[in-house]
């Protein structure tokens, strides 16, 4: 079979800093795009009229599916679940752009991921977004048609700098954040391998609890995180970030539960209780590696070895 078109397209991992479960309420929220993403290959050939989705993660594959066109039925798969969400997505994009997947051709879709899905750091949202650069349709729209998150990570899957984002209504709005934090080396990402389902976690909650005040004070920590210049502002604006979010949300901080003892602070990132934590600390990284590889955790991120940030030249993309 020769090829008649081919194409690549790329999407971004996500840390959100701050904001989370409140965003959904219009709070700002400081989030990064990572170096880490998913690349997106379609090639269409002549065929039987299907796509052939092959997702790979650590050089392994980890997703298989084959669905006969124009009805998206499904063939073959090695896990059911995805192949339903792979439906799902596919028929959702078409519904938006219905000029999508119209030549009777087969697309083989290959999705390559540089990152653990299991990390929880977007593997969905770059997912989402590449679908939608391939169905040439909205991001934001496409993600609120199949999930109920703020579309923060979709704004991080195509940003080159760390933002601020905020949900108006229904409509996703963000800018570049002015965020060149001095003390970058004394931050830390630390996986704590309890994967968490933030779509979960989020239908447990009842957001309507969060008060206009709460918002604000939020977007106001938000704010000050962004324009922080001193790493003692900011521990204290991720310590008071946690206090406010685990009383509306009835959860004991991470540091609380687990790190009492660590130097410095300690804050949960996305879904309570699992997936990244971002730790803050004058002490040395010797000290703070030591800590948690102590603790049996032993995926530790520096902030320039992780964060994506094409306008500061002390970082690589």
């Amino acid at each position: 079979m020769s090829s008649i078109n081919y194409k690549t397209f790329n999407s971004r991992a996500k840390l959100m800093i701050s904001g989370e479960y409140a965003v959904l309420r219009g709070a700002l929220s400081l989030a990064l795009p990572l170096q880490f993403g998913q690349k997106l290959t379609i090639t269409e050939k002549e065929g039987t009229p299907s796509v052939i989705w092959k997702s790979m993660a650590h050089n392994d594959l980890w997703f298989y599916s084959e669905l006969l066109l124009p009805d998206f039925q499904l063939v073959k798969t090695n896990n059911a679940d995805l192949a339903q969400t792979l439906q799902k997505t596919l028929k959702t994009a078409k519904k938006l752009n219905p000029r999508f997947l119209t030549s009777r051709h087969l697309f083989q879709a290959t999705s390559v991921m540089d990152f653990d899905p299991a990390w929880g750091i977007g593997s969905s949202s770059s997912f989402i977004s590449n679908v939608a650069y391939w169905a040439d349709c909205d991001p934001f729209i496409l993600n609120n048609q199949l999930f109920n998150g703020s579309g923060t990570d979709i704004a991080c899957a195509r940003s080159m700098s760390p933002i601020i984002f905020e949900l108006k209504g229904e409509k996703a709005e963000y800018r570049k954040a002015n965020f060149y934090p001095p003390f970058s080396k004394q931050l830390h990402f630390i996986y704590l391998n309890r994967k968490q389902n933030t779509r979960e976690s989020i239908q447990k909650m009842n957001l309507q609890n969060i008060t206009s005040e709460e918002i604000q004070l939020i977007s106001t920590i938000t704010l000050e995180m962004e324009k922080a210049a001193e790493l003692k502002t900011f521990q204290r604006l991720a310590d008071e970030h946690e206090a406010i979010l685990g009383g509306i949300i009835q959860e004991m901080p991470v540091k609380t539960r687990h790190f009492f003892d660590f130097d410095g602070s300690v804050k949960s990132l996305g879904g309570w209780g699992g997936d990244f934590i971002m730790v803050a600390s004058a002490a040395s990284e010797v000290y703070v590696r030591n800590y948690f590889n102590n603790k049996y955790l032993n995926i530790i991120f520096r902030y320039d070895e992780i964060v994506f940030d094409e306008s500061s030249s002390a970082l690589i993309g």
